[in-house]
């Protein structure tokens, strides 16, 4: 088993020490899967396949950045496409319904709250000030983009500098996601879904274009990206 393991490992780290071979190649996956799931979309069992889809990212996701192969901006690239689609089409409750069945089987595979006590703890205290942040913006297009910005760079520092699974923990924009859509259902407000479209197109900018440009910074910076 160790032998598979150590094999498997050995043939996804050919192309790891490129990076620009690295980000086209995770980019060319993301598209391959976004263009899976546009073809899902069409069929009557879609709800099914969605599910499966999205556990098998979550799980995909947790296996490959435990062995450093994706980083979290990578795994961003992943659903950020897919979530960003079923926000922008949301005109009727279908699409709500395909959001929640995409984002909440990937946020209980990913969500690697197990590792201790203290991550819970923190956790709850991050998003908890990220929820409160969206409540107050909600209803500002700008100051919605200022927060969205915000939550992008932190996903990409975060990534950056921490063990995978970190930013799941502390900035897991599934969750955010799932606890803004809570909050327009109970309050019947849609200016949260207007924040989120603005999120995830925000998100989505950043995970194909934030690893550049944090990877370009680092000679520029190496005593700060040290530290």
């Amino acid at each position: 088993m160790e032998l598979i393991l150590d094999t498997i490992e050995g043939m996804l780290y050919i192309h790891g020490e490129v990076f620009w071979l690295k980000e086209c190649l995770t980019a060319f996956k993301s598209a391959l899967i976004f263009l899976f799931f546009w073809w899902v979309i069409s069929w009557e069992s879609r709800q099914v396949v969605l599910l499966f889809l999205s556990t098998f990212i979550g799980v995909a996701c947790i296996f490959l950045g435990d062995i450093g192969y994706l980083s979290d901006n990578d795994i961003l690239k992943l659903i950020a496409p897919i979530s960003f689609y079923l926000l922008m089409h949301n005109k009727d409750q279908e699409n709500n319904a395909l959001l929640f069945i995409f984002l909440i089987p990937y946020f209980v595979t990913s969500y690697e709250f197990y590792r201790h006590f203290f991550a819970v703890i923190e956790s709850i205290a991050s998003h908890s000030l990220v929820i409160v942040c969206i409540t107050l913006v909600k209803g500002n297009r700008y100051l919605s983009l200022i927060v969205s910005t915000t939550i992008g760079v932190l996903i990409n520092y975060i990534g950056y500098h921490s063990p995978p699974g970190t930013n799941d923990i502390l900035m897991n924009p599934a969750l955010i996601t799932l606890i803004v859509k809570g909050l327009e259902f109970y309050t019947k407000n849609k200016k949260y879904t207007a924040f989120l479209k603005s999120f995830w197109a925000t998100l989505l900018c950043f995970a194909f274009f934030g690893s550049w440009i944090f990877h370009h910074i680092k000679p520029i910076c190496p005593l700060y990206f040290n530290h």
